[in-house]
């Protein structure tokens, strides 16, 4: 079971249901359908969009799935057959994009003292950004220089920002420029994209830990990639939408200011995914059309429920 819908494997097939489907399509005489007549009685609209499941069970004897749906007493059966032939996406199982982003810390942890060469750690650590988008590699060095090497193509320079060089994150900062933002204080930070309110963000970013908090200081990282993939799989309307919408990314401090205005996904000619800017403490008021506004608040939400 998924969060919005059933999946129904049979061999290497699949089939997906979403639960609103399948509880407005419950051929029961108990509230669904006329005794007499066998017409559906039931309205869709009055069914809960987040509609879930307490249990689900495929009962072979009678070839049904057997669905009994959470704070209700309400039952269904669905026969496989009738499923099969109604079914309205098969094998999406094989799509990219169709399962939500990976937690599994094991597929982008690296642990440096345990790799026999150099080399063959700058290669895991290649594919591992390949396919996930970051790499955590532990037990690599004290000397941030020495990691920058690992990292940079040859012949390239790091790149310097508002803040200068390397910026040296902690609250007693006397290293930086425009340390007054919210990075600089021991305030907690959702997830977000770094600063997105440059024409072009950083595309590739180090994080170097030199000494851990005394308490609290956790990190956590997101394939925002993936995760917009999975919002165009699983709610395209909302991928639509945060395509579509451009916001104001502002960030205005004592010595530094700089604005401007994309959506929050960005694609390019062929409806790739190009650019993710998620950060909302430097999100000025959306101007999403009046008609839109709510709809765009679901949506950014519903990305947000990915992303978290």
């Amino acid at each position: 079971m998924h969060d919005k819908y059933l999946r129904i494997f049979e061999g290497e097939e699949s089939m997906d249901f979403h639960y609103i489907w399948l509880r407005h399509n419950c051929p029961c005489f108990q509230g669904c359908r006329h005794t007499t007549t066998k017409e559906r009685i039931i309205d869709p609209s009055e069914i809960s969009p987040e509609i879930q499941p307490s249990s689900v069970s495929y009962v072979p004897e009678r070839n049904v799935v057997s669905i009994t749906w959470k704070g209700t007493k309400h039952h269904t059966e669905l026969d496989l057959n009738w499923l099969k032939s109604h079914c309205y996406s098969k094998n999406r199982h094989n799509v990219k994009g169709a399962k939500p982003p990976p937690s599994d810390l094991s597929k982008i942890l690296i642990d440096y003292s345990q790799i026999s060469s150099h080399p063959e750690y700058l290669q895991q650590c290649a594919d591992r950004i390949s396919t996930y988008g970051l790499v955590v590699v532990r037990n690599r060095s004290l000397d941030t220089e020495e990691i920058i090497t690992d990292f940079l193509p040859k012949g390239e320079e790091v790149i310097h920002t508002h803040f200068g060089r390397i910026e040296d994150l902690k609250t007693n900062n006397t290293t930086n420029k425009n340390t007054d933002q919210l990075g600089y204080t021991n305030a907690s930070i959702q997830l977000h994209t770094d600063q997105p309110f440059l024409p072009e963000p950083p595309g590739f970013q180090l994080l170097h830990c030199i000494q851990k908090a005394d308490s609290g200081g956790e990190n956590f990282m997101l394939d925002a990639s993936a995760a917009s993939a999975y919002l165009r799989e699983t709610d395209n309307s909302a991928f639509q939408l945060l395509k579509k919408v451009e916001i104001d990314f502002n960030r205005k401090q004592k010595d530094f200011s700089s604005s401007v205005k994309f959506p929050i996904l960005k694609v390019d000619e062929n409806n790739e995914l190009m650019q993710v800017r998620y950060s909302y403490f430097t999100m000025d008021p959306a101007k999403a059309p009046f008609n839109e506004m709510l709809q765009w608040y679901r949506c950014y939400s519903r990305f947000a429920d990915i992303v978290r």
